[in-house]
Formats: structure tokens, C-alpha cells, sequence
């Protein structure tokens, strides 16, 4: 596991004065070890918790959230706070020199010390690094001129733009913006000749609440954030360590959090192979993200569940499948079910009803089927799937679609209720199968995510036909199952 950080400082309770180690001055020396999943540990060599604290094995080792630990870094001279904190070592109350370990839940990293007011709100600011997602961005603006002499010195200009794409979206605004190093902005350069100089540009995303919040609100749209961009690009980015800004006194300070998550990004993502780039939706970005926030709190699992094949993808080609079609049925549930007083459903109880009634009320028949037909009223399986994938804004070949909403719910059903493939069908064949299907799936799924957030017809179907991705993994992957897109649903057309 690849560590982020790994550096020795000095560490002390945080605002608990009556304890031996309460300050910088009665610190003790201790190694932090952040991973870069987010896994932190402390290993003490010396004590901060007292020979009487949290000896017991029998009993939890969890301290109380309100006691935090901080610490000054030897080598960047900043400072952090670590919360959430689990006592890890096991040490006897012996004359040998002390050596405690902690874990962490958290861990917020600052060039300034914390005020003994720090809390977990006042953040105005959050803060991703959009490092590797330049090429889909395509924002790049460095303009250098020709070479001109003027018998003293050659010259060289180069130009740039500052970009700040804003827009508004609930709860506050949203912005990509950029920050530009390497020009002289305190006249240091041009006086003093230099052996070289290095001109960048960092993006970032940036979510500005409309009033001061609590940390976890930001940490919560950070991840919503990670999932909408996932979704456009077509595979899980996770940006660097999040920076959130506190408002103090005198100035804003920024902290990067550390925390338990997955494996950062290990590529650049190129343009050309994913789902939609940024510029064929830039005007729309903010009210894609607004879409995609909206459909979370509404639809819930039927969101969630696909996203999260993203971000872990499934080992097994079994537990992708069933978690896709899960995910469609709760989509459905939420999206498309019928109201209990729509014709049909009136209909089909009545028709439960008429059928239980050739029992006698005393019959232990009767009640036993009633339990049976409870929820005969209700879509099949292959209906649901059928249904929520006709609301894509593009057709198939004949009967190309039911066919294959009858064999994902054959097939889900042969996993839940057999274990496996049924009959003389071998284990081979059957795995070809759901791995064939579940691929499909997942790109007809994302399709439709992306045209609920509000994605034109057009650049969808562009997306799905005509796009490097298309050509090497949308279509081989719906012809593998006998579906055949054949024109847009729909007359609307433009950028999304």
C-alpha cells in the first residue's frame, strides 16, 4: 500500500489542558502514516494516554469523539488534527520505555496552528484538484510568441487566460477554475536572472456554499461531485485529498482532509474515450450536477447501486449482473411504478380477490394462497427491466429490446432461486452468458443515468454510435447480445 504521508513531528492532546501532553511544549514524538486509501495510523514513542487508559481489551478502545490529537510535522513544519481516534497497542504496565499506537478516522493537514475554537463548521470553500482530467477539460490557453532580439537581450511573451467557469446549482455555486504558476508576482524574477522557469496550470472544482457549513455537508458533495463526473467520463476518477477553506480570522485558511477511502486515480483520462466531453455540455455543466443531485435524493439505490460498480468494480461476473438488474428494479420502484389506484392494479386485486373468494374464509388454502398472490399485482421482473430501458431516447432493431429484458430476468432468476444455470446448461456457457449480458447492461444503465441528468438525445446517441468508446466497447458489446441501435427516439438535437 503506497503511503501519502510518512513523516515524524511532535503530538499532543488537543484543548485538554489537564493532561501531561496538552501542548508543543509537553509533546511527544510520534510517526504518522497516512495511505493513500486513506488508512492513518500514529505510533507514539512515548505515552499520551495514561497507564490507566484504555488497558482493558474487553471493553471498546474507542475514544470519545470530542478528544482530538495534534501535531506539528518536523520536515514541512505544518500542523494536523487527528479525529475519530482508536487506541491500537497493546502495552504492559512495566518498567520498559512506552511505545502507544493509534488510529485515526481522520486527518486534517494545515500550514497554520489550530485555534483552540477549531471546529467542524464555518467552511465556505471545497476544493478538488482536477489533475489528470486536463485533456477532457481541453482548457489549455499558454500562448508563447516567436523569439525577438533587440541586440541586448532576446524576448519572449507568454500569455495565458484565467479561467472561471461559474454556475449555480442548489445550495450554492459551482466553478472550474484555474491557478496559474510561475510569473513574477512580486517582482523577484525580473530582477534576479534565473536558470529556468516553469509555467502551470492547476484546475480545480470548486463548491462555494451559500453559507458557512458543516464539514461532513462538503464531505457528502465531494462525493457527489466524484459520482457526476464518473458518469461523464465513463470510469471512477477520485480526485486528490479534498481542501476545504475554514473562515477565520484574519484570513481563510485552507486544510486538505485525509480519510478512508479508495485508491486515488492511478491515469490521466483521455478525452477520446470517454462518454461525454467537456466541451459538448460545458454551458450545462451546473445544471447536470443540479439533475444528478436531484435524482440521487429521489431515486436513492437506483442511483447508487450503479455508481458503485464504478467506483469498485465486481470480481465476479455473477455479483455485476445481479447488482445491475437489483439496481434497475429499485430504479424502477422508485421511477415508474404504477399508483396503487391505476386501473390495472384495481383490476388485477379484484381479480385475486374473486379467485380467493371459491375458499371459505376458515380455509387454510385461502390463506396460504393469499400470501401467495399478495403481490400478484405487481410487474414482472422483465417488465420492470423492459420498461425503464424504453425511456432511452433511442430505438432498436424489432423486438431486439424484449428479448433482451426476458433474458436478464431469466438469468437473474436462474442466480437467486437456483444458485446457477438450470438444466443441462454447462457452468461455461452460462457465465459466457451473464458476463455478455451484464456488460450490455452497464452501458445501456449509463445511458440512461446520463439522459435522466438531462444529456441531449443527440450527444447520447453520438456517445453511443459514432465515439471512439463506441467503436471499442459500446457496440461489440450490444451486438454480443443482439441489440442494434437504430435511430434517436427523439427530435431534440443540440449540445447537451
Amino acid at each position: 500500500m503506497a503511503k501519502v504521508v510518512e513523516e515524524r513531528g511532535f503530538f499532543w492532546w488537543f484543548n485538554e489542558p489537564d493532561l501531561p501532553a496538552h501542548s508543543k511544549e509537553t509533546s511527544v514524538p510520534a510517526l504518522l502514516v497516512i495511505t493513500d486509501d486513506g488508512q492513518i495510523t500514529l505510533d507514539v514513542e512515548g505515552s499520551l494516554s495514561g497507564n490507566d487508559e484504555h488497558r482493558d481489551w474487553n471493553k471498546s478502545r474507542n475514544l470519545s469523539a470530542l478528544r482530538r490529537i495534534a501535531g506539528l510535522l518536523a520536515s514541512p513544519n505544518e500542523y494536523v488534527l487527528l479525529e475519530g481516534l482508536e487506541r491500537t497497542d497493546f502495552s504492559l504496565d512495566d518498567a520498559s520505555p512506552q511505545q502507544q499506537a493509534f488510529t485515526a478516522q481522520s486527518c486534517t493537514r494545515r500550514d497554520l496552528a489550530f485555534a483552540e475554537t477549531y471546529g467542524d463548521d464555518d467552511f465556505v470553500e471545497l476544493r478538488g484538484e482536477m489533475t489528470g482530467l486536463e485533456d477532457w477539460l481541453e482548457l489549455d490557453s499558454f500562448l508563447v510568441s516567436t523569439e525577438h532580439d533587440d541586440g541586448t537581450a532576446v524576448h519572449v511573451d507568454i500569455s495565458y487566460r484565467k479561467h472561471q467557469l461559474t454556475y449555480s446549482v442548489f445550495g450554492g455555486t459551482l466553478s472550474i477554475e484555474s491557478i496559474t504558476t510561475g510569473a513574477d508576482t512580486l517582482g523577484f524574477s525580473s530582477r534576479y536572472p534565473q536558470r529556468d522557469l516553469k509555467f502551470e496550470q492547476t484546475y480545480y472544482l470548486v463548491f462555494r456554499p451559500e453559507s458557512p457549513s458543516h464539514i461532513s455537508s462538503l464531505r457528502y458533495c465531494y462525493s457527489r461531485l466524484e459520482e457526476f463526473l464518473a458518469l461523464l467520463l465513463g470510469a471512477y476518477y477520485r480526485f486528490d485529498w479534498p481542501i476545504v477553506v475554514r473562515k477565520e480570522e484574519p484570513f481563510d485558511v485552507w486544510d486538505k482532509v485525509y480519510f478512508h477511502r479508495g485508491e486515488p486515480a492511478s491515469q490521466t483520462i483521455n478525452r477520446h474515450f470517454s462518454w461525454i466531453p467537456f466541451s459538448r455540455m460545458r454551458d450545462a455543466f451546473g445544471s447536470l450536477f443540479e439533475e444528478w443531485q436531484k435524482g440521487i435524493e429521489a431515486y436513492g439505490a437506483g442511483y447508487y447501486l450503479y455508481v458503485s460498480s464504478l467506483r469498485n468494480p465486481y470480481p465476479y461476473a455473477e455479483d455485476r449482473f445481479v447488482n445491475l438488474v437489483w439496481a434497475l428494479e429499485a430504479l424502477h420502484r422508485k421511477w415508474l411504478a404504477e399508483p396503487e389506484s391505476s386501473p390495472r392494479i384495481i383490476e388485477e386485486k379484484k381479480r385475486v380477490e374473486r379467485i380467493l373468494n371459491q375458499f371459505s374464509k376458515d380455509d387454510k388454502d385461502q390463506r396460504w394462497l393469499r400470501k401467495k398472490l399478495a403481490h400478484a399485482h405487481e410487474p414482472s421482473l422483465e417488465t420492470r427491466i423492459l420498461e425503464c430501458l424504453r425511456k432511452l431516447p433511442f430505438t432498436f432493431g424489432r423486438g431486439q429490446l424484449e428479448q433482451f429484458a426476458k433474458s436478464c430476468a431469466i438469468r437473474r432468476n436462474d442466480i437467486s432461486h437456483e444458485g446457477g444455470p438450470r438444466g443441462d446448461m454447462d457452468y461455461e456457457s452460462f457465465h459466457v452468458e451473464i458476463t455478455r449480458l451484464a456488460e450490455a447492461l452497464d452501458h445501456l444503465y449509463h445511458a440512461l443515468l446520463l439522459h435522466q441528468m438531462g444529456i441531449a438525445p443527440r450527444v447520447l446517441l453520438e456517445a453511443m454510435t459514432s465515439s471512439w468508446v463506441s467503436e471499442r466497447r459500446l457496440k461489440p458489446a450490444l451486438a454480443n447480445v443482439g441489440l442494434d441501435i437504430k435511430a434517436a427516439s427523439s427530435t431534440q438535437s443540440g449540445d447537451a
